[in-house]
């Protein structure tokens, strides 16, 4: 696996973590935390930052599709010859862990129904 594929699952397991241990503390009642988590959240949501939100949704979006039509053009390729190659299964695993991290960074951070359809259509991926 390159470097930048290492840094890029990565940084996508901090953004996860991250986005967990912010559920976590609108879970917990710690009294200041949680408000200052309600504060942060309230203000993110104001002025620019939606459009930079839904930008960089966008982009993980479009990044999360081609990585879902990498695992299917190597599964295709798999069944064509038989079997797959060991750096075809390398490549496969690596694809479906960035787009399984991508969709689930999708559905927490943005909630909606086509996220979990992404989520879904992950699953599926893997199934096969």
């Amino acid at each position: 696996m390159s470097c930048v594929a290492a840094e890029m699952i990565q940084l996508l397991f901090l953004v996860l973590f991250v986005e967990g241990a912010v559920a976590f503390l609108l879970l917990v009642k710690i009294g200041p935390l949680r408000e200052l988590v309600i504060k942060s959240l309230d203000q993110v949501k104001m002025g620019k930052r939606p459009a930079t939100v839904k930008t960089i949704a966008g982009t993980m979006s479009v990044i999360l599709f081609f990585s879902l039509m990498n695992i299917v053009k190597i599964q295709n390729k798999g069944a064509k010859l038989g079997t797959m190659s060991p750096m075809d299964q390398v490549l496969w695993r690596t694809h479906l862990l960035e787009a399984s991290l991508m969709g689930i960074i999708l559905f927490f951070s943005l909630g909606s129904c086509v996220c979990l359809l992404l989520c879904v259509s992950c699953i599926l991926c893997c199934v096969w």
